[in-house]
């Protein structure tokens, strides 16, 4: 069989993809040190390594703008975790990579070989992603090892079915959720294929999925509640964050979700996406409407609040309105809602997050108190 050229396999990477690699490889760096560094306490059992899935790997390399070439998310972790583990004696990091398409994984063989990554157990397959997860016999796989799938369709199609037991065990999923494909062509196509795939996907009749297709939002709020649902039986418990990908023209392309058994999962995928946003929890361009003053409805003057692209003010208005009322609330009560909050981190904005408290709403700290008290 005579292979496709580097041309042809290597695709062309859009801004927003390339936001979404970095804050990945980000996340990877800082979940693989949190695993391979626990050595069991409160009788649990130490992580004897880490399994990263990525069963939609392309062929590991990009063109970005300027038509150089760039390592994508497969290289990029596989370097992140080779030079990590190193650090930990008897600690392993294995790696699954697939594609379906039989050029883009033999290229990421050649590539990975390149790079003589000595550190790490890596698998190659060639099959459909969904069959894979089916296969794969995760129960011993996840005996002493905390996965992590990445979990990345190229269009809104999801097998639930695949993800679940992923879902419900001890590890960390995340979700590429292309919400924009069901929402430009569910209430155009006529596509016998393509209807049964949002069905498969939504988990609903089609004319729920029309009557919800207008709203991206919407569309992500099912994708949560089926998450939701498929987790309600497991002995864990669930948290989950997700963020918005938005590319040039502001048009919201795809949610970004991270499941997790761990709080831990959560509060550093929302701290590690907040920094790769800048400090936001989207890159979506407000055009400084966050610094803008307006008159509300009760007579307040206040900054206007994107939904889109939340930054640290709307973190503390997010305090003050729940938390006003009470005269003081420990510190540690704020930090662990925020903790728990799908988009709104603590971690490594807590000296920010006071400032906005004291400079806004008059909230004072009283030292070695570890309170916050509202002095309306």
């Amino acid at each position: 069989m005579t292979k496709k050229s580097s041309k042809e396999v290597i695709e062309k990477i859009k801004p927003h993809t390339l936001n979404k690699i970095k804050l990945i490889e980000k996340y990877v760096d800082g979940w693989a040190r949190k695993i391979l560094g626990f050595n069991g306490k409160t009788g649990q059992k130490p992580s004897k390594g880490v399994i990263y899935i990525d069963c939609m790997s392309n062929c590991g390399l990009y063109y970005d703008s300027d038509e150089k070439i760039i390592e994508g998310t497969a290289i990029l972790v596989a370097k992140k975790l080779n030079d990590i583990v190193c650090n930990y004696p008897g600690k392993e990091a294995i790696l699954i990579f697939n594609d379906i398409s039989e050029d883009k994984i033999e290229r990421l063989k050649l590539e990975i070989a390149k790079r003589n990554l000595k550190n790490l157990i890596v698998y190659y397959y060639n099959t459909d992603c969904n069959q894979l997860l089916k296969d794969l016999d995760i129960n011993n796989l996840n005996k002493s090892h905390n996965t992590l799938l990445l979990y990345d369709p190229y269009n809104a199609s999801i097998d639930w079915d695949a993800i679940e037991p992923y879902l419900n065990q001890w590890g960390e999923v995340i979700i590429n959720h292309m919400v924009y494909d069901t929402n430009r062509n569910i209430n155009t196509t006529t596509a016998p294929q393509l209807l049964e795939r949002y069905r498969f996907t939504y988990q609903n009749d089609i004319d729920t999925i029309i009557s919800k297709g207008t709203s991206k939002k919407d569309l992500n709020e099912i994708i949560l509640s089926i998450i939701d649902d498929r987790t309600k039986k497991s002995n864990y418990d669930h948290y989950i964050a997700y963020f918005p990908f938005f590319n040039r023209t502001n048009g919201l392309v795809y949610y970004l979700l991270h499941c997790s058994v761990n709080i831990e999962g959560i509060k550093l995928f929302k701290t590690t996406a907040w920094k790769q946003f800048g400090d936001h929890s989207s890159t979506k361009n407000t055009h400084g409407i966050e610094d803008q003053m307006s008159f509300f409805g009760d007579g307040n003057l206040g900054t206007v609040t994107d939904q889109d692209c939340y930054n640290i003010r709307d973190v503390a208005k997010y305090v003050y309105e729940k938390y006003h009322k009470r005269k003081d609330v420990p510190l540690s009560e704020l930090y662990f809602d925020l903790d728990k909050h799908p988009i709104f981190p603590s971690d490594g904005y807590k000296t920010e997050i006071k400032k906005e408290l004291r400079d806004i709403y008059n909230v004072s700290f009283p030292r070695g108190q570890d309170k916050a008290v509202f002095n309306d």
